[in-house]
């Protein structure tokens, strides 16, 4: 994907450097605080400096991770295994990114389940804020729901293994 398909979908782009500069679509604010830069091999590099994950980033603009790496070459695509890897390297990318999502919304819920706990009401920023970690936790479950559960292997359990 060329940087350009990105740019589109994000607001207040302005270069930078290299690169460019944009509103986070992740974390909103008024600052530009993504910084993307296309390295010399083609893949799009993002850095959020109010610390969202590069998965966030590419989710909020309906992309996924695998989309900032350029296309493989041809003579890449007829071969099976490469697109079975490149394909578990971007899933675990997500994984990986959703993971840190529910690692840093799980901490917003719990600050605001201990804040109701102790009897304090949710002013309605902080209302806000948990709704958004809500949507967030949802979108890193839509993408974790697509790993594949650990089953037995049919030889395991006719008893061959055991023998």
């Amino acid at each position: 994907m060329s940087a350009d398909v990105l740019l589109q979908r994000l607001d207040k782009v302005q270069k930078s450097g290299r690169g460019w500069r944009a509103l986070c679509p992740a974390c909103g604010g008024r600052g530009r605080k993504l910084s993307i830069t296309e390295s010399d091999d083609g893949r799009l590099l993002l850095h959020c400096f109010a610390g969202c994950p590069a998965g966030a980033v590419v989710q909020a603009v309906g992309l996924t991770l695998a989309d900032l790496f350029p296309e493989a070459p041809e003579d890449d695509k007829d071969k099976p295994e490469d697109r079975r890897r490149r394909r578990r390297a971007a899933r675990e990318a997500q994984w990986g990114a959703a993971l840190e999502m529910l690692d840093f919304e799980a901490t917003i819920v719990a600050i605001a389940a201990a804040d109701l706990a102790a009897g304090k009401a949710l002013s309605d920023e902080d209302a806000a804020r948990l709704a958004l970690a809500r949507e967030r936790i949802d979108g890193a479950r839509t993408v974790l729901r697509d790993l594949q559960p650990w089953r037995p292997s049919e030889r395991f359990v006719s008893g061959e293994a055991a023998a």
